[in-house]
Formats: C-alpha cells, sequence, structure tokens
C-alpha cells in the first residue's frame, strides 16, 4: 500500500505543479478511460493526452489548490479548487473532485465531478 500511495502522491504532486501533460505520460494507462460529469469519455491516452494539451494550450493558470484527498485499494480522489482563464471559456473559478482508479500502478479510470454554473 506504501507504493501506492507514493505513487498517487506524486501523480498528485505533477496535477498541483500545472504538470497535467506528465501526469500523463507518467500516469495514465493505454486503455484510459475518463469523463468529465456525463460527458462522453475520452476513451485512450493518445486522445486523452490530445484533450489535456489543448487544454494546457489554451488556459492561463492562476491557482490550483488541493483541499482534500483520499487514497485507498486501487482508488484515489482529490477535491480541487481551480481558478484559470481559459481562450474558449473565459475565467474559471469553481471545486471540482476527481476519482481515479488504478491498475498496475497506471490509471484506467477517471471521473471528474464539477459544477460550472451554467
Amino acid at each position: 500500500m506504501k507504493a501506492f500511495k507514493d505513487n498517487v502522491q506524486k501523480f498528485f504532486s505533477l496535477v498541483q505543479h500545472y504538470q497535467f501533460v506528465d501526469a500523463v505520460d507518467k500516469f495514465y494507462d493505454e486503455n484510459i478511460i475518463s469523463t468529465d460529469n456525463n460527458d462522453e469519455p475520452v476513451k485512450g491516452k493518445e486522445n486523452f493526452k490530445n484533450r489535456v494539451s489543448h487544454f494546457v494550450g489554451n488556459t492561463e493558470m492562476e491557482k490550483l489548490e488541493m483541499l482534500s484527498s483520499m487514497i485507498g485499494d486501487d482508488l484515489s480522489a482529490a477535491h480541487w479548487h481551480y481558478v484559470f482563464t481559459n481562450k474558449m471559456y473565459g475565467k474559471m473559478d469553481y471545486k471540482q473532485i476527481s476519482v481515479q482508479r488504478w491498475k498496475d500502478g497506471k490509471i484506467v479510470q477517471e471521473n471528474h465531478f464539477y459544477n460550472l454554473g451554467y
């Protein structure tokens, strides 16, 4: 469990330091399935990495704070506070819960839950 917890903490650290693409490269499985709220899931590491790269390329981060986290058997979750300006969406300030299911040291499923007030 300690090795898993250390791995998750390294993942969380990359996210906290806006190193989203590095996090994808190091911690996501080739067959990742990632879903935002009820949107269609993004399937496959390359598709997911393209989405993350597009977000990073069009976003100026102002703040990313982890409010809390949990780590269990092959499961991690974090409550984040994001503040950023995105070229498509403008300034965003919201809280998000992200849950990851892990297998063999890689994230195989991830779900993000947030309300943007639309």
